[in-house]
C-alpha cells in the first residue's frame, strides 16, 4: 500500500470513528419539568402524551413521522378528524398504532405502554394525556427502563413551545431542525414583542374567548389563563376572564359576558368539513385542514347571530373572530400569535404575514397535507 493510500484509509477510519462516537454519544436534557434526563443515543421509537403531538415530529421536518411512533393516546383521531384524516391518506399505517389511552389520563394503561417497549415516552406538563403530577404512571415507567420528558404547548406557550421543540430534536437526532425551528419562530414572535413594547397595557383591547365554539352549548366557555389566554396576552390583549374563574378555563355567565362590554371576540373552531357531510346548517365554527375561506366565514356569521350577540359591540364593530382550536397546544402557535395582534391593533401589525409563517412551518410536514383556512374574521 503506497502512502498516500494509507494515508487516506486513515482519515477515512477516522472520520468513522467520529461519526460512530457522535451516534452513540449519551444525549442529556433538561425537560419542561426541570428533569435532567440522559439518553444513551437518539431515539427511533416514541411514544406520545398526546396523538396530536405528530406535530412536533412534522415541525421537525421527520420522514414517515408514524414509522417513529410506537404507540400514542385516541385523541387525535377523536378531537381532530380532518388532520387525522390528512394522515390516513399518506401513511395509512397510522390506524394500526396501537392506542394506549383514550382521552384522559384515567384511561391510560401503564402495562400497554410498557409492552410498547419504546426508547422514551413524550408528555406533556398536562392535557389529555399523563401529565407531570401522574406519578402512578411516571414512577412505574421509569421502573420499567422507560426514560420519560416532558414538553408544553398550553400551560405556558409562549414560554415553553420553543424549548419544547428543541427537546424533542435533541432526543430524535434532530438538533438542526429544532434549531432552525426556533430561529423561525424566535424572529415572528419578536415582531410582536417589539410592536406590543411601544404600547402600554391601557392599549390592550379585552377579548372574550369563547372555547370549541358550537351551536348545541351555552355561551361561555372561556380561557383566563395559560393557552390562549397567554397568547393574547403576548399579543397586546387580556381575556376578560383573568382573574375571575378558579382555573385556566370555565364558564362564564352569558350575562357577565354581556356586562363585560368586551372589545374582541375570538372563537376557538373544533369543526371541520367533515361536520358538513350529514348536517344541512352549520352548527359549530369549521376551522383547519381542507376548509375554505367562504365556508369559514359562513360558519362565524351563524355562531355570531346566535341570540344576544348581535347587539354586542364586538360584532357590530366587526371585532369577532375564529381561529382554530387545536392552537392551543401547538407547535404551531406562532399563527395564531400573529393573527391574534393583527386582530388587536391592525395598524401596528400591518406588515406581519402569519399565513406565510404557517405555510412555511406546515411544508416541513413529510407527505401530508394540512391546507386550509385556519383563522377568519367578521
Amino acid at each position: 500500500m503506497n502512502e498516500k493510500k494509507w494515508l487516506t484509509n486513515c482519515i477515512i477510519a477516522l472520520f468513522m470513528c467520529v461519526i460512530c462516537v457522535q451516534a452513540t454519544a449519551e444525549i442529556t436534557i433538561t425537560d419542561i419539568a426541570g428533569r435532567t434526563v440522559t439518553l444513551d443515543k437518539p431515539v427511533n421509537k416514541v411514544v406520545l402524551g398526546e396523538g396530536r403531538f405528530l406535530a412536533v415530529l412534522g415541525v421537525l421536518g421527520i420522514e414517515n413521522p408514524v414509522s417513529h411512533v410506537a404507540g400514542m393516546m385516541n385523541e387525535f383521531r377523536l378531537f381532530d378528524p380532518a388532520g387525522y384524516q390528512q394522515y390516513q391518506k399518506s401513511f395509512p399505517e397510522v390506524d394500526a398504532v396501537p392506542n394506549f389511552g383514550h382521552t384522559s389520563e384515567d384511561s391510560v394503561s401503564v402495562e400497554k405502554i410498557i409492552l410498547l417497549n419504546p426508547d422514551v415516552a413524550i408528555f406533556g406538563l398536562n392535557g389529555h394525556g399523563p401529565g407531570a403530577r401522574s406519578k402512578h404512571i411516571t414512577d412505574r415507567l421509569e421502573a420499567a427502563g422507560i426514560p420519560i420528558v416532558f414538553i408544553d404547548f398550553r400551560q405556558d406557550p409562549v414560554k415553553n413551545t420553543v424549548k419544547s421543540v428543541e427537546i424533542v430534536g435533541e432526543v430524535m437526532g434532530r438538533k438542526d431542525a429544532a434549531q432552525a425551528y426556533a430561529e423561525l419562530y424566535n424572529s415572528e414572535l419578536k415582531k410582536v414583542t417589539d410592536g406590543i413594547s411601544t404600547i402600554t397595557q391601557q392599549d390592550y383591547p379585552s377579548v372574550l374567548f369563547e372555547l370549541r365554539a358550537d351551536m348545541a352549548q351555552e355561551c361561555c366557555m372561556t380561557v383566563a389563563e395559560g393557552l390562549f389566554a397567554d397568547m393574547a396576552e403576548v399579543a397586546g390583549g387580556t381575556s376578560v376572564a383573568k382573574g375571575l374563574l378558579p382555573g385556566p378555563i370555565g364558564q362564564l355567565s352569558f350575562e357577565h359576558v354581556i356586562n363585560s362590554d368586551f372589545d374582541v371576540y375570538i372563537g376557538s373552531a373544533i369543526g371541520s368539513m367533515l361536520d358538513l357531510e350529514n348536517q344541512d346548517s352549520y352548527k359549530r365554527l369549521l376551522l383547519g385542514t381542507g376548509v375554505d375561506k367562504s365556508t369559514a366565514e359562513d360558519s362565524l356569521d351563524t355562531l355570531l347571530n346566535r341570540t344576544g350577540f348581535s347587539e354586542m359591540a364586538a360584532i357590530k364593530t366587526h371585532r369577532s373572530h375564529a381561529i382554530w382550536h387545536h392552537f392551543y397546544n401547538s407547535p404551531l402557535n406562532i399563527f395564531a400569535i400573529q393573527k391574534m395582534a393583527q386582530w388587536f391593533h391592525p395598524q401596528l401589525f400591518s406588515d406581519l404575514e402569519p399565513e406565510k409563517v404557517l405555510d412555511e412551518l406546515l411544508a416541513n410536514f413529510d407527505g401530508v397535507d394540512l391546507s386550509g383556512n385556519y383563522a377568519v374574521s367578521n
